[in-house]
């Protein structure tokens, strides 16, 4: 199946290059939320999101490209993910498991855990390839799908389907049961795995109001997922709340110090919120604004092999979603305490975005970061950009 051919991309060190990977119209009109994955081997699998109409519809797979000189050339994009009657694979993490080797450490296991949503279906005017009505997510559902593989991340088993209600301690939406996504899946030191959940909260959400658009009606509260044994088993956090319009939104969470951890939250206050544990995430502190200026818009956070914290993230304040431009980066050498001067990664006008991005740094210290470029255009469309980078240039 051909759906594009990537042209070769280049990474200069101690410098930044930008180049457009894949754009609108080849496999479908929007290419979005792109996540990455290193294999043993070094090869790197960057994996994103592609859908026609609108985010909320039903026909969204999951396509997979292939780099074997990590991140310089890319094989032609192919199906990864794909399941209608089950729901869009809105957002699938990988997590190779430290210590867990297999057949004398020749294979690695690998986990694989997925939120997969069964939307309300979407009115779409064909004609001006819009969406009129539908895709409501109080009227959705989501299932999380756990996978193991012992190949490294090669196979995968079918897997298992964990009870939505380890996410809301029980709570539960109207006629659907749980809408939320995974926003984030990490191992600490300590061999826990954390897995970072918002979900739609029914005790702070209002039903009331159908005239309302659902945005004005949902609110979210997270929530981690924590194993000890290698995702056989799964305990609940305490949860972390924010009083803004919304509430508290995809969680980014780093290890800062043995069990204590940060996590970054996308709010509609104008900033990042952020909140802490000093137990392997199984309690938080209360969510405070953090120093992140922010519009109503995604984070990305990792920690860097030199033990400093790296956000990419929409660095202006508003209380809406707009602008999601300038994309930029800023680290921190203390824990997340403080931040570095931002550094403009690309840069957008209007009402178009460079939001919804991935984040990874590779074995050779090279960072790669995915970014979804929407055209606020009629019919809107989206490409998907990539940035190739290091630590030095961060710290130039």
């Amino acid at each position: 199946m051909r759906i594009a051919r990537i042209a070769p991309l280049a990474y200069t060190p101690g410098k930044l290059e930008y180049f457009s990977f894949i754009r609108s119209g080849d496999g479908a009109e929007y290419h979005q939320n792109p996540l990455f994955y290193q294999f043993a081997s070094g090869e790197v699998m960057i994996y994103w999101l592609a859908y026609d109409v609108n985010e909320n519809n039903n026909n969204g797979v999951v396509l997979y490209s292939i780099s074997r000189d990590r991140g310089i050339t890319w094989s032609d994009p192919q199906v990864y993910l794909a399941d209608y009657v089950g729901g869009i694979p809105f957002y699938s993490h990988l997590l190779t498991l430290r210590d867990q080797g297999i057949d004398g450490g020749n294979a690695r296991r690998v986990i694989m855990m997925t939120t997969q949503h069964l939307m309300e279906e979407l009115v779409i005017d064909e004609a001006r390839r819009v969406a009129t009505g539908g895709g409501d997510p109080l009227r959705s559902r989501t299932r999380i799908i756990l996978r193991r593989s012992n190949d490294g991340g090669r196979s995968f088993d079918h897997g298992e389907e964990l009870p939505y209600q380890l996410v809301t301690g029980g709570k539960a939406l109207p006629g659907v049961g749980f809408y939320g996504s995974l926003e984030h899946l990490i191992q600490l030191g300590s061999g826990r795995i954390v897995a970072a959940f918002p979900f739609i909260d029914p005790e702070r959400s209002n039903f009331g109001d159908e005239d309302l658009p659902y945005w004005k009606r949902q609110h979210f509260t997270v929530a981690c997922l924590l194993s000890d044994d290698g995702g056989q088993t799964w305990k609940r956090s305490s949860e972390i709340t924010v009083d803004t319009d919304r509430g508290a939104m995809e969680p980014q969470i780093a290890e800062v110090a043995p069990n204590r951890l940060l996590c970054l939250l996308r709010t509609k206050a104008g900033c990042l919120y952020q909140s802490t544990s000093d137990d392997g995430g199984q309690t938080w502190s209360p969510a405070v604004p953090s120093p992140l200026s922010s519009p109503e818009s995604m984070p990305r956070m990792i920690r860097l092999q030199s033990g400093n914290l790296l956000v990419v993230w929409n660095n202006v304040s508003s209380t809406t979603q707009q602008p999601r431009h300038p994309l930029a980066a800023a680290v921190s050498r203390d824990g997340g305490q403080s931040w570095s001067e931002p550094k403009v990664i690309a840069d957008e006008t209007g009402s178009n975005q460079l939001s919804n991005h991935g984040l990874i740094q590779l074995d050779d210290g090279r960072i790669l970061l995915g970014v979804s470029h929407y055209h606020d255009v009629r019919p809107a469309v989206s490409d998907l950009d990539v940035a190739i980078f290091d630590e030095a240039w961060l710290n130039a």
